[in-house]
């Protein structure tokens, strides 16, 4: 790992994403990239003059203002011995935070989760949803309530499919750095179809990871997210991860990914990892 974002909008839950990436970017000796994008206001009457919403002139001191935030958090940083530095974007979050990692390759993105504020938002999914949907980049999520790193007990929803095996090895790899004991969790839930034999398919896994040492369990709850939080809880999990699959907005809609629940549900870091990337 070279290269981590940090999306940030100076709330408390970037606060404590702030915190994790420091934590990553020592352990790896990886340059951090604190980024804040700013989403300029527009006048929903088309008729109304831009000026008459947001002047140009206050926009400027407001992204001044961001810029000297950055700057701060930066010289922070940097007096930790970190390799640190900032971007002041103006867009939308998600596609422009994609696009920044996309341009400097980067390896990991972290958002701080941010609660959902309205149906809408509880519907379409919410900030650290939206950027897993528009980037293949790994991606962690930090709530607010998350003030220590530490990944010494990761739990990992399996779905014993063979297309994992390549997220599994990323897991596995990101386990041994930090010296985790990994667990394979499989729900079963009543509505989920299981076309494949399980024993078969952890067995496939089994042989395919013959010297990684992890646990499995499979286990019954109403609901897959439901179940893998629960789980996560009881198992006193620092960090859950998911593989998940990019969705478009009607698709999320009307058929809401696993992953999209259990960020919008959790109160423990999520890392999402794309299986396809």
């Amino acid at each position: 790992m070279k290269k981590i974002i940090i999306a940030t909008d100076f709330s408390e839950s970037s606060d404590s994403a702030l915190v994790y990436a420091t934590f990553l970017a020592k352990q790896f000796n990886a340059e951090l990239l604190v980024a804040h994008i700013y989403f300029p206001v527009v006048p929903l009457d088309p008729n109304l003059a831009y000026d008459t919403i947001a002047p140009t002139t206050l926009q400027e001191e407001m992204i001044k203002n961001y810029e000297l935030q950055l700057k701060g958090i930066v010289d922070s940083l940097k007096e930790k011995h970190v390799k640190a530095h900032s971007e002041m974007i103006v867009g939308s979050l998600s596609a422009s935070i994609a696009d920044l990692a996309k341009t400097k390759k980067a390896d990991l993105i972290i958002v701080g989760k941010t609660p959902d504020t309205s149906f809408f938002d509880r519907l379409t999914g919410s900030t650290a949803t939206s950027v897993v949907n528009n980037t293949s980049v790994p991606v962690l999520i930090v709530p607010a309530n998350s003030h220590t790193p530490s990944f010494k007990n990761i739990i990992y929803g399996t779905e014993l499919e063979s297309e994992e095996k390549s997220v599994l090895a990323k897991v596995f790899k990101f386990g041994k750095e930090f010296h985790s004991k990994v667990t394979l969790i499989k729900v079963n839930a009543d509505f989920e179809l299981n076309v494949q034999d399980d024993e078969q398919l952890l067995k496939d896994i089994q042989d395919g990871f013959s010297k990684e040492k992890f646990a499995f369990e499979a286990i019954k709850a109403d609901n897959v997210s439901e179940g893998l939080l629960n789980s996560a809880h009881t198992h006193k999990a620092d960090l859950l991860v998911v593989a998940g699959h990019h969705h478009n907005f009607l698709s999320e809609l009307i058929n809401p990914s696993k992953s999209k629940e259990i960020i919008n549900k959790t109160d423990i870091p999520v890392l999402v990892y794309d299986i396809e990337g």
